[in-house]
């Protein structure tokens, strides 16, 4: 008897280890990201912002994971370069084809205006997507809190919106 409990046990733990890893994700993105200029005062920094996340854990709403993005944004000579790397959070309902989520990022970020600078960058996000295709998804905002060891100026903040393809 105690056999057969240890047994059902496994296999539940197994089926539950098998259901988490199914619904694991990974999704490449591409984003056109306008962003507040509080470090040189041009305007602002447009251009394009790359990356990658893997949701690991999947609670049937919930969905735990990392995110490892960079960006490459211009104002004429100005130029703001970063990489980052976090912790992300989302919530996907499954009745409508949209998910919520948020970001907690920490890198590096270069700003370059006729002298470069590197700082200490993190960055909070969240955003929301729309599922177009089965595999595409339309970011269709994403809104980013900047902050800088040793910013004099305010803290910046991004709009982005682009294309998400979920690869599996």
């Amino acid at each position: 008897m105690r056999f057969r409990s240890v047994l059902a046990a496994a296999a539940v733990l197994f089926a539950t280890c098998l259901h988490s890893n199914a619904r694991a994700q990974t999704g490449a993105y591409v984003q056109i990201t306008g962003q507040s200029n509080d470090l040189t005062s041009n305007g602002y920094f447009w251009g394009p912002t790359f990356g990658l996340y893997h949701d690991t854990h999947s609670l049937t709403l919930l969905h735990l994971g990392a995110d490892f993005r960079g960006s490459f944004l211009k104002n004429g000579s100005a130029s703001y370069t970063s990489g980052l790397g976090g912790l992300r959070a989302s919530i996907v309902p499954h009745v409508v084809p949209i998910k919520v989520y948020g970001e907690a990022l920490g890198g590096i970020g270069v700003v370059d205006n006729g002298g470069s600078s590197t700082h200490f960058q993190y960055q909070i996000n969240g955003g929301l997507e729309y599922t177009i295709l089965p595999r595409i998804d339309w970011r269709a905002i994403e809104v980013a809190y900047n902050g800088f060891s040793g910013n004099v100026g305010g803290n910046p903040i991004g709009l982005s919106t682009g294309i998400v393809l979920r690869i599996f």
